[in-house]
């Protein structure tokens, strides 16, 4: 039986037994303190300022490479973070005797700009490459702003912005009592913080919350299908993704006592993005190989006198697209795994799908009926009325289809039904309540579960964590969750136990994407034609799983095929033009000469 915890391999993976236990947070501490002691202050300072941007870098990582939300200005918060830090330390620092209080302050205001920002952009349904094109449209207009600054009345207190010469005069980290870190100090207390940065970013990736994250990563429409409100959790990530970035401007303004617009620079917001590549965008231990690493070769090419900086990182980013990208260690992690496999002994698996007389897990009945009707409802597109004034309903346990040629508007209705669409007149009532203008992860969340015509799976996930995460987004906790994914695991069979679900066959997907709708304890099910791709055998079976459920829960069915209808033995309503013409059952609609007549002799598709 496969546990959903992820199986911790190495500490080239980034998924991997680095974050299992504190006692690798202890060694990596112990390493830091060496190097502290033996290292030169040129050098100590040096890594100190990249470890701040490893910070920085970590934020991204978090943002970009877990939950697939790219953030080209992630700097914005890191400036941020710079100057309010300096701000912060300048006018607090003689009161407080530290400066704790101002990486605070830095933290936070970050924070704050991000959660404006982000509500925004993800509330406001903006996403892939505009989420992108917006962060750094942002960080740009910050970048002009701070550099308009230079007048004296531009000032925090008694903090001066100073235009492009920047804020100076900043506070070095400063502990209680007024102890200012020296160099060597300052490197142990920035790498430390970034050492738990980076194993509290892998510990959010590994809680409830992080799955979801990387699920939206995975598949966004899907997540929303399963429950999870994908706005609050795009939000959050970024929140926390700037508050990271922030902390790493505090970190890199006490580093160099000062902070400028340079800070929200275009080339500092495209290097965050090259650091991040060239490590693995999905690696926590990448931020710190791709920060060190590339800062180690431009240091060394700079050295001669010239600044080369742009080339010697586009040359690595076009070697690392070509060759690695994934990025170094996401790519060796890889090739580790590849190695372990070669040498494992290889155990044939039991080609086996759920289409023998298997009973359903428990979890898949335990929903509670509830009813699901459609009053005079209307979807027109344009001046294309695809759905005109249906009256549906069916009002609890059993198996009900819906027929029609193509263009008939049957699949409209399945979407007003799950909430793709938005009625253009008329009410969807769940029970009494009216969900027209639901969004389908709130639907989930009331009982209503779906199964579309394509799988719609979280393709890099295992087999496990596509279903925990079906269960959990339709609100059951953690564990229940997990228990229920055991179950169904079970149910599919060995065949279906993969590590990443993207390499099942099609009828596997489809089965999994059954799967994933019976974890949610569904109280209505909706299934869009469930037997595309399927042999005959596996469409009886899917039949047989219809008519068990629909002893227990309303089931809806879009279908073409007959032969699958006339095993459901269901009732059957048959749609044309938009409209209802023809309710009964299997044989009532057979002899409907308009029935027959659509089927046989019109054409027409209002369908969109």
């Amino acid at each position: 039986m496969r546990t959903f915890e992820v199986r911790w391999r190495t500490l080239l993976d980034p998924r991997g037994a680095w974050s299992r236990s504190w006692l690798s947070v202890a060694i990596s501490i112990v390493v830091v303190l060496v190097l502290s002691q033996t290292v030169s202050q040129f050098e100590l300072r040096q890594w100190t300022s990249w470890l701040a941007l490893t910070v920085l870098t970590l934020s991204l990582v978090w943002v970009w490479g877990h939950a697939g939300v790219f953030s080209f200005g992630q700097v914005l918060f890191f400036g941020i973070g710079a100057y309010a830090y300096g701000a912060g330390s300048i006018n607090l620092v003689d009161r407080t005797g530290e400066t704790l209080t101002s990486l605070l302050i830095g933290m936070v205001a970050a924070l704050v700009v991000a959660a404006v920002l982000g509500y925004f952009l993800f509330y406001g349904d903006v996403s892939g490459v505009y989420v992108a094109i917006a962060t750094l449209a942002a960080t740009l207009v910050a970048f002009t702003l701070m550099a308009s600054t230079a007048d004296p009345i531009y000032a925090i207190g008694d903090a001066r912005l100073g235009g492009y010469n920047g804020m100076s005069g900043i506070a070095p980290i400063t502990l209680p009592g007024g102890h200012e870190l020296a160099i060597a100090q300052l490197f142990v207390f920035t790498a430390i913080t970034a050492i738990l940065v980076a194993f509290g970013v892998l510990a959010l990736q590994r809680s409830a919350f992080g799955r979801g994250a990387r699920a939206v990563r995975e598949n966004e429409t899907r997540t929303t299908l399963v429950g999870f409100d994908t706005r609050r959790h795009k939000l959050l990530v970024f929140v926390i993704g700037g508050a990271i970035a922030g902390l790493a401007g505090g970190l890199y303004a006490a580093w160099g006592g000062f902070a400028d617009p340079s800070l929200f620079g275009l080339e500092q917001a495209t290097l965050v993005v090259a650091w991040s590549l060239v490590g693995g965008r999905t690696s926590v231990l990448g931020a710190f190989v791709g920060v060190f690493g590339l800062q180690q070769l431009t240091t060394s090419v700079t050295s001669t006198g010239t600044n080369v900086t742009p080339l010697v990182v586009g040359a690595v980013l076009i070697l690392i697209v070509l060759v690695l990208p994934r990025g170094v260690i996401p790519t060796l992690a890889d090739q580790l795994t590849a190695w372990r496999r070669r040498a494992a002994p290889t155990v044939p698996s039991e080609k086996t799908l759920p289409v023998d007389e298997r009973e359903l897990p428990p979890a898949a009945l335990t929903g509670q009926a509830r009813s699901l009707r459609a009053e005079k409802v209307e979807k027109a597109f344009g001046g294309v009325k695809a759905v005109a004034g249906v009256d549906w309903s069916i009002a609890g346990p059993g198996v009900e289809a819906l027929l029609g040629p193509n263009g008939a508007g049957k699949s409209t209705l399945f979407n007003l039904f799950a909430g793709s669409y938005t009625p253009t007149a008329g009410k969807v009532y769940l029970d009494d309540l009216d969900i027209s203008r639901w969004r389908p992860d709130r639907r989930t969340r009331a009982g209503m579960s779906i199964k579309r015509q394509v799988p719609s799976l979280f393709g890099g996930l295992s087999t496990h964590e596509n279903l925990w995460l079906a269960a959990y987004g339709s609100g059951k906790s953690a564990a229940e969750s997990a228990r229920v994914a055991d179950q169904f695991v079970r149910w599919l069979g060995p065949a279906a136990d993969v590590e990443e679900v993207q390499v099942l066959a099609h009828g596997q997907q489809q089965w999994l994407d059954i799967a994933m709708a019976l974890a949610a304890s569904p109280s209505v099910l909706l299934l869009d034609e469930p037997t595309a791709g399927m042999g005959r055998e596996e469409s009886s079976q899917i039949a047989r799983v219809a008519r068990q459920l629909g002893e227990r829960i309303p089931v809806i069915v879009v279908e073409h095929d007959m032969e699958f209808v006339e095993e459901l033995g269901a009732p059957i309503t048959v749609l044309d033009r938009g409209r209802t013409l023809a309710r009964g059952t299997l044989e009532e609609i057979k002899n409907n000469d308009d029935v027959l007549e659509v089927y046989l002799g019109r054409t027409v598709s209002t369908e969109r």
